[in-house]
């Protein structure tokens, strides 16, 4: 009998199975797919999260994945002017998410507590106080039921957690191209309709990826080229035009699904099933396995005794609270989709004041509150995004002025 089952074998439910193995509880993984599992997404993990992953797999393992070092981000804003920012906490790395989740699963395959299923698709019934899952000729009542089952998760809603439709639609779309990456960054190309991310993923690949509006994603359901569609961006679109694409394009969305809460009765939500705003800070896989390691903190505090109703309270009381920073960076993020014209204004601040990109980062990588205080400028009690950003703008000018 498993006394934890986690429906979805992405990052977030491979990372949080392998935390309740080590933590004695048997474990089965029920994913509908075949390993590894594919889907869109950036492919960047940024210094918290190769932290993470290092604490998640062997490094005998890690020795073996294929993977491209960057050492920050770039932006090049709509008018063609350009900043970089640099990470002060250790180099990103870009990493196929085939080659992600074939290295999770190895990892996950070495624990003699978990039990992995593939090609199978689980029905929940019960209640949230005693899940019932049905697969195959099985059936189980977990003691925990964690759901990995994506944006748009079934289980979710089975519990109740689904929060209020949001207003904001956004899409994305991946496709990786055969050409050697020309920087050790991860490029964000800003237009009036998108941003397109290209991501270093080994010596002869980049992936790219892009995000938009949904009326435009809308004509991308058909079959496009994606590659005709950057040349938009002058001076990416070139660069791309003689590679060739190594797989074909695919797409995710809507992006921003809210939840009520993550956890209730015995079923807690991890990864983009616990809650998602947007792409644009690229932070989804990091977030995944940082939330996998709060449960462990979590099951490390209990000492002797598991108590899997507490993991579930207290799971869901302190994640907030471990997302915090990257819910407000990707607030901030957002108003320059929202406002494009902004971009340029902004890249001009950090031109001159490259301090303040670089700060941004460390903010972005910040896992909890208190750590992201630390790192504020005395800006960390305002809760609303434009305020934000308007009192870093504002102190960026009077750095500006100062020194001019």
């Amino acid at each position: 009998m498993s006394e934890v089952v986690v429906i979805g074998g992405g990052p977030a439910g491979l990372s949080a199975a392998l935390i309740c193995a080590r933590r004695g509880l048997d474990t089965t993984i029920v994913e509908k797919r075949t390993f590894p599992v594919i889907k869109a997404c950036g492919e960047g993990l940024m210094p918290g999260g190769v932290d993470a992953l290092k604490r998640l797999v062997p490094q005998e393992l890690i020795n073996k994945m294929e993977y491209q070092k960057f050492s920050g981000i770039r932006y090049i804003a709509p008018n063609g002017e350009c900043t970089s920012g640099y990470f002060g906490k250790g180099d990103g790395w870009g990493i196929e998410r085939s080659e992600l989740s074939k290295l999770l699963g190895q990892a996950a395959e070495k624990e003699p507590k978990i039990k992995i299923l593939e090609n199978t698709v689980a029905t929940v019934k019960g209640s949230t106080e005693q899940p019932i899952v049905h697969f195959n000729d099985q059936t189980l009542r977990p003691k925990l039921l964690i759901a990995a089952d994506g944006l748009h998760s079934p289980i979710r809603r089975w519990a109740g957690l689904n929060g209020p439709p949001s207003k904001l639609k956004r899409w994305g779309l991946r496709q990786h191209y055969q050409i050697k990456p020309w920087a050790n960054l991860v490029e964000v190309h800003w237009s009036k309709d998108m941003e397109a991310y290209v991501t270093p993923v080994s010596p002869n690949t980049v992936g790219v990826a892009v995000l938009s509006h949904r009326e435009l994603i809308s004509s991308w359901q058909k079959p496009i080229s994606l590659k005709e569609t950057l040349q938009i961006f002058s001076d990416l679109g070139p660069k791309l035009l003689l590679s060739e694409a190594k797989d074909q394009l695919i797409g995710i969305g809507p992006l921003h699904q809210t939840v009520k809460r993550t956890g209730t009765g015995k079923v807690v939500l991890v990864g983009d099933a616990a809650g998602y705003l947007d792409a644009i800070t690229g932070e989804g896989i990091s977030n995944a396995m940082e939330q996998a390691l709060l449960m462990d903190r979590i099951l490390e505090k209990q000492k002797e005794k598991t108590r899997l109703d507490e993991l579930v309270i207290d799971y869901s009381n302190q994640l907030p609270a471990l997302m915090r920073s990257y819910y407000w960076l990707t607030r901030l993020t957002l108003l320059l989709h929202r406002r494009p014209s902004l971009v340029n204004q902004v890249v001009k601040v950090f031109q001159k004041t490259p301090w303040l990109f670089n700060y941004l980062l460390d903010f972005n990588s910040a896992r909890s509150f208190s750590e992201a205080a630390g790192l504020s400028l005395q800006i960390h009690g305002r809760s609303h995004g434009s305020e934000l950003l308007k009192a870093i703008i504002r102190r960026s000018i009077g750095e500006i002025r100062k020194k001019s």
